[in-house]
């Protein structure tokens, strides 16, 4: 039985290695990918770099305890997005391995620490808040034909029994908190009828956020935009394509096919 634990705990090893291994492999061909002085065009060729990766949901839990999860061979909407974000600084910035998940952990944790299951920045518009804090991105919703967003947020705490963590009355406390805190602040979105007006304002790189019609939620799905002429495309993980794809259609063409989409909530990345 001990020669079966010990080549158990090998085989886990080596494993484990090898797949650090190809995910800093992967890495290195990100960093190669042609350099452009336009931040957003930056973005948008690192998102490009992952068209018909995988679409893996929840991609993030499962984990007995909260780490940080790396992945490039399986995304869904919100980690497509961080990678890409992470990847973009990393290469602009400093293109290590270490500089990309220490991006990596800012973008998806409050104040870039790593405290347990609420540390992780769950709802969008307090991702975006956040991050907007520390400078990384700028919500130009307004700017773009944004209204007043008013809506109550709390569907986690209302539906703990989808979140194996919720469990623990100290974390669905903590949760509860955060989004009292988001319902406290002002937000904007451009309602459906009012994207296509908008699209022309909008950046390649460009990062959107689609506000949902289900109670208590404030976005049901994310992406990266594309420029074509005066129209955007949108680059997203998949559920329903099963991977990474741009839309056949433009933006406002998506979001008005999606019945639970209300509007949409735009976002750029500062110059590094």
């Amino acid at each position: 039985m001990l020669r079966i634990a010990v080549l158990y705990i090998l085989v886990s090893f080596s494993g484990a290695v090898h797949a650090q291994t190809n995910l800093q492999k992967v890495f290195a061909q990100k960093m190669d990918l042609p350099e452009s002085r336009d931040i957003g065009t930056q973005v948008l060729r690192m998102s490009e770099s992952f068209l018909g990766t995988p679409y893996v949901a929840g991609t993030l839990e499962g984990n007995p305890t909260e780490k940080l999860v790396c992945k490039f061979d399986g995304l869904d909407c919100t980690t497509l997005v961080e990678s890409v974000i992470a990847l973009t600084v990393a290469k602009s910035e400093n293109a290590t391995f270490d500089a990309y998940k220490n991006e990596l952990t800012k973008l998806r944790y409050r104040d870039g620490i790593i405290d347990g299951y609420p540390s992780r920045l769950h709802y969008i518009l307090d991702w975006l808040y956040e991050n907007e804090k520390r400078g990384r991105l700028e919500d130009i919703t307004e700017k773009v034909g944004g209204v007043p967003f008013t809506k109550k947020i709390n569907f986690m705490t209302n539906h703990a029994n989808l979140y194996a963590a919720l469990a623990e009355s100290e974390v669905w406390e903590k949760v509860k908190g955060q989004e009292s805190e988001i319902n406290t602040r002002k937000h904007s979105y451009i309602p459906k009828a009012g994207i296509q007006k908008a699209e022309p304002m909008l950046h390649d790189g460009d990062i959107v956020a689609f506000t949902s019609s289900v109670e208590g939620l404030d976005v049901n799905h994310m992406g990266i935009i594309s420029k074509i002429g005066s129209r955007a495309y949108l680059i997203h993980a998949s559920l329903g394509g099963k991977k990474v794809i741009m839309t056949s259609v433009p933006l406002a063409e998506y979001v008005a096919s999606v019945p639970k989409h209300t509007g949409m909530i735009v976002a750029r990345l500062n110059d590094i």
